[in-house]
């Protein structure tokens, strides 16, 4: 059995790493570069090295809401049940809860990026804004993907599954996100729309992606994915 506290502190180490490598790093990024910066390097090796930084406290992230399914088709489910909920609104309410502790760990890590960041290139309070929720939606895909594979699968081989596709997604993107004709598929392997250089907020020049494509896409399949775990939730067994 995990424990959650020994997680948020985990998390909370992982995003002052993260801020260190990345500060020390050399690379010249934007503000909150955690959710903003993710650029794609003609050297293979520079493009792994910046997945990396981007990385860091993600699987810490995704570990934390893993088992999340359990806790509504065990016993807890069972007794919310009991009390007259419909399951709709018992997967509303973890799904709304999930997403509120994702705010607090989303917010928590933008004060720890903000903390002293003159070394990094400013960006407007638009773009700034645009970056924070891009990267919170894109997250919050993420642990509802996971959600819904724990309905099918152990959740430590979907906390597995999830991780990978993360990392994948990022690597192809680096190949595809510059080919305008293969452009839609990085799109579709939303996990490189939670930056802001790959979503279309911030340009580079050799990335084809419209922010407004992006971020209707990821909030579009986040509520594809809220829709189809309601209507498997409704034919699991609680027990």
């Amino acid at each position: 059995m995990k424990n959650k506290w020994l997680n948020i502190i985990l998390i909370i180490c992982m995003i002052i790493m993260q801020r260190v490598v990345i500060q020390m790093s050399g690379y010249e990024v934007y503000q909150l570069p955690f959710a903003s910066t993710l650029f794609i390097f003609d050297n293979p090796t520079s493009n792994l090295v910046q997945i990396l930084y981007a990385y860091i406290p993600l699987p810490f992230v995704l570990f934390y809401f893993s088992g999340n399914a359990r806790e509504i088709t065990t016993g807890y489910g069972k007794l919310w049940l009991i009390r007259s909920y419909s399951r709709e609104r018992l997967y509303l309410k973890n799904a709304i809860l999930s997403a509120a502790k994702l705010a607090c760990i989303v917010i928590g890590q933008t004060i720890i990026f903000l903390i002293c960041d003159g070394t990094w290139n400013d960006l407007s309070s638009i773009k700034l804004i645009q970056v924070i929720v891009t990267y919170f939606v894109g997250v919050w895909a993420l642990v509802q993907l996971q959600f819904l594979l724990e309905l099918f699968m152990d959740a430590s081989i979907s906390n597995i599954f999830v991780n990978i596709f993360l990392v994948v997604s990022l690597i192809i993107g680096n190949n595809v996100l510059i080919n305008r004709d293969l452009s839609r598929i990085g799109v579709m392997l939303f996990p490189n729309m939670l930056f802001g250089t790959r979503s279309g907020i911030i340009y580079q020049k050799n990335i084809y992606v419209r922010y407004e494509t992006s971020i209707i896409y990821v909030i579009i399949l986040l509520v594809v994915l809220n829709i189809i775990s309601i209507i498997k939730y409704k034919k699991t067994d609680i027990y």
